[in-house]
């Protein structure tokens, strides 16, 4: 009966984005504290300033710490002032997502993407573009699934459709049509393709997900996130399959 019920989900605050905020009002007021010591100004004691100066690192901090500052406080910490400007709570029922003023009704969703290294889902829908940031709200893991769902069940018989009648979808930089998947002007048809998954990457800190086929023994990765929605076309690979 779950499906039947509405169901609702309460603000949270996305504490990991506060201590990017941190960092990048303290580089910025590093930079500020250098840049006004030899004014009567001090933000900083003369000892900090001068040990800064005299770090390995410390031109570089002084040339990029504005930007880095800037970059960590509008890119990195950015859930914090969406957290701001967020409804207390955001609901789901059969017919769609409900968030104060936003309705987004699931028949008028025309593409998901995913983009697990922000940990958020971007729908893409008659009216425009609704970021759903997943971290923002209580039972993320529940709401990301029911989402999904959702959507691939809807946009999942049309490409069963278009498939059926020798048509060719595009997901991003793939290309599906009844003879394989195609990658770079590449085809890989169905009878060379030996396994498809999705694995986790992690370089330099920042978490990606990509989507591995193999065929004839050899990799090719694609990076989720340019998939446009990869899970309708996993759904259909995962039938297809018989998986």
């Amino acid at each position: 009966m779950e499906a039947l019920l509405k169901r609702s989900y309460t603000l949270v605050f996305p504490t990991p984005a506060l201590y990017w905020l941190v960092a990048g009002i303290v580089m910025i007021y590093l930079v500020a504290a250098a840049i006004l010591a030899p004014t009567s100004l001090h933000l900083l004691p003369r000892g900090v300033i001068e040990s800064l100066l005299r770090h390995s690192f410390g031109f570089l901090i002084l040339l990029f710490g504005i930007p880095c500052g800037v970059y960590l406080i509008g890119w990195r910490a950015s859930d914090i002032f969406a957290w701001m400007r967020a409804p207390r709570s955001l609901e789901l029922d059969d017919e769609g997502l409900r968030a104060a003023n936003t309705r987004i009704a699931w028949k008028d969703v025309s593409a998901i993407i995913e983009q697990h290294q922000h940990d958020r889902v971007v729908l893409r829908h008659r009216n425009g573009l609704y970021r759903l940031r997943l971290n923002l709200w209580s039972d993320a893991e529940h709401l990301h699934r029911k989402v999904t769902t959702h959507v691939v069940s809807g946009l999942l018989d049309r490409v069963n459709r278009q498939v059926a009648a020798g048509q060719s979808v595009h997901f991003g930089p793939l290309t599906l049509n009844g003879a394989g998947l195609t990658h770079k002007g590449r085809l890989m048809r169905w009878e060379e393709i030996e396994s498809i998954r999705l694995q986790d990457e992690e370089e330099q800190g920042v978490a990606t997900r990509e989507l591995v086929i193999v065929t004839q023994g050899k990799l090719r990765k694609i990076d989720e996130a340019k998939i446009v929605n990869a899970p309708v076309l996993l759904a259909y690979l995962s039938g297809r399959r018989g998986d």
